[in-house]
């Protein structure tokens, strides 16, 4: 069995969940119009990918596995 290519979908997934919560602090600091803009559009997208990332490392050790 050959190794499997490494895609960084995990890493990439947490560096935008950090960027969102940092959005999300620099919204509540200091009342920031266009960081709550940003995180009212980048919220969902990012969490739809991190799900999705995560999701799919998961479902690929179990299926390894059996």
């Amino acid at each position: 069995m050959e190794p499997r290519q490494k895609t960084y979908k995990r890493e990439v997934s947490m560096v935008l969940l950090c960027f969102v919560c940092g959005l999300a602090v620099a919204a509540v600091v200091g009342p920031s119009v266009p960081a709550m803009e940003a995180l009212r559009i980048l919220v969902a997208p990012v969490f739809l990918f991190a799900a999705g990332a995560f999701g799919l490392d998961e479902m690929s050790k179990n299926m390894r596995q059996k």
